[in-house]
């Protein structure tokens, strides 16, 4: 009912704020860029997408010496949203809002001052992490993120952010820093710790066409070679979900350390990026969760991944991609060691705003058993 209630509302301020713009002020509605409003003094601006992400899973697992072979599909609406952002008295003062409908919460409720290369960030948004979960799952060239990025990123928080370009000859050199809570934005509680975070990125050829530097896929075919090097720390005291900001609630709390680097490369519709890190606990005392008996019941997500990832677009925006992805955590008593080779194909109607993909995955998994996953997807950006 709360779901609903909300959407109602944000659906009847879009209709009265539409219905006032015809009379007053500017308005335009264009696929990928949703329905624009701007006051006739320049003092407000909105723009109001929402995207929708349809998919089936397919599932085949391998049987073992106990366990017989296994076969399970899922069709689904993976993602759905609702965003708004624009600017208010001036474009210097930018606000972003976005809304999970199928998850019921809000992901993004950011005030932003921008200012040259300047940006202060107020409020809740993702971190300058790991470059394929800042890339917006409405953005990728495969149907879903990584296993590497479902264990090793820092996702979002809420805090502070001031965020920094400048040049050097022709170099861009962007630093991006954060002072945030540390308890990501779910299954939040009052708690005594806090996040930091660092991140330093390089873009020694240029600049990266349409913001091309975090777009999956060379849908610009870049006509000289354009490449980004980023590396970050997040440090996230005090942390009761096993994996910092994201993760389970334990029952425990430690310090952890997470480190990462990424690199992409696109040339005339070729696209290669590849990205590592590592997470640890800086005491060794505090990565386990011991019962009353004084057993261990569970463990902090510590060890390392990477993921290399490539593809290239043809002219008729048909791209072909392949994935190699792993994640090796420390305690595997807890934690699968798995790692992942995925073959992608993608039809780009409209870019990313309108487009097909699938894929198919053999998962290999060191203690349990392996699998083939094929997934199928479109998306719709308006």
């Amino acid at each position: 009912m709360k779901r609903i209630l909300l959407l109602s509302v944000l659906m009847v301020v879009v209709c009265i704020t539409t219905s006032e713009a015809q009379t007053k002020t500017d308005v335009s509605a264009q696929v990928g860029k949703g329905i624009q409003f701007k006051s006739e003094n320049d003092l407000f601006y909105l723009k109001f997408t929402t995207r929708i992400q349809t998919r089936w899973d397919f599932v085949n697992t391998y049987s073992n010496e106990s366990e017989a072979a296994e076969f399970a599909n899922k069709a689904w609406v993976k993602r759905s949203r609702l965003k708004f952002d624009g600017y208010f008295l001036n474009p210097s003062l930018v606000y972003k809002i976005e809304y999970d409908v199928m998850g019921g919460y809000v992901r993004d409720a950011i005030f932003k001052y921008k200012k040259n290369n300047i940006e202060l960030w107020f409020g809740q948004g993702k971190l300058p992490g790991n470059r394929e979960r800042v890339v917006s799952s409405a953005n990728l060239q495969m149907v879903d993120r990584s296993i590497f990025n479902d264990n090793y990123n820092i996702d979002r928080d809420i805090g502070v952010q001031f965020h920094h370009k400048f040049m050097i000859g022709k170099t861009i050199v962007a630093d991006r820093w954060a002072f945030t809570s540390g308890d990501g934005i779910r299954n939040n509680e009052y708690a005594p710790g806090l996040s930091l975070t660092g991140q330093i990125e390089v873009q020694p050829l240029g600049e990266f066409k349409s913001k091309g530097d975090y777009k999956s896929a060379d849908l610009n075919r870049e006509e000289t070679p354009k490449i980004a090097i980023a590396a970050y720390t997040n440090f996230n005291s005090h942390s009761y979900k096993d994996r910092g900001q994201v993760g389970k609630v334990i029952g425990g709390e430690a310090d952890l350390l997470n480190i990462g680097g990424d690199f992409l490369l696109k040339y005339r519709g070729y696209s290669l990026m590849i990205e590592a890190a590592n997470r640890s606990v800086t005491d060794d005392a505090k990565k386990f969760v011991y019962n009353d008996n004084g057993d261990v019941e569970a463990a902090f997500y510590t060890g390392y991944g990477a993921n290399i990832q490539t593809g290239y677009v043809f002219k008729n925006n048909w791209e072909l991609s392949g994935r190699y992805s792993f994640t090796k955590p420390k305690e595997i008593d807890f934690h699968d060691e798995m790692t992942d080779y995925t073959l992608g194909v993608s039809k780009y109607i409209i870019g990313h705003n309108f487009k097909f993909q699938g894929d198919v995955t053999f998962r290999d998994k060191m203690a349990g058993r392996d699998q083939i996953i094929t997934r199928l997807q479109m998306e719709l950006q308006f």
